[in-house]
């Protein structure tokens, strides 16, 4: 079975982000944002997401709020303008990439 990790690992900041453009969300709920948007095709656990958002809150790209929902504390996430500009160097080099990726493996005839 392939083991798609190694593909993820280069992906989640950029998930990450794009979720968080849209709007402010907390833990729980950036994860379910991208299993809904990728359509289940893309999850992350809350143990690989935890240590992204604190990175990112180091290096000034996001920043963090306390807001008690029904009766609860939750953590909120915001997008400061560092991480929307670090979001747009991702996306580019992202783009950037795959349509090299896509450029070479459609040069060959699916592995045949």
């Amino acid at each position: 079975m392939l083991n798609t990790d190694s593909f993820k690992r280069g992906t989640v900041d950029l998930v990450v982000l794009s979720v968080l453009i849209e709007r402010d969300m907390y833990g729980y709920e950036i994860v379910k944002a991208i299993k809904d948007k990728s359509d289940g095709n893309y999850e992350i656990p809350l143990g690989t997401l935890y240590p992204v958002l604190y990175r990112f809150i180091e290096n000034g790209y996001l920043s963090d709020r306390d807001e008690i929902v029904n009766k609860r504390l939750r953590k909120y996430y915001h997008i400061e303008e560092k991480g929307k500009e670090f979001y747009r160097e991702l996306l580019q080099e992202y783009r950037k990439i795959s349509a090299g990726v896509n450029l070479i493996t459609e040069a060959v005839n699916d592995g045949e």
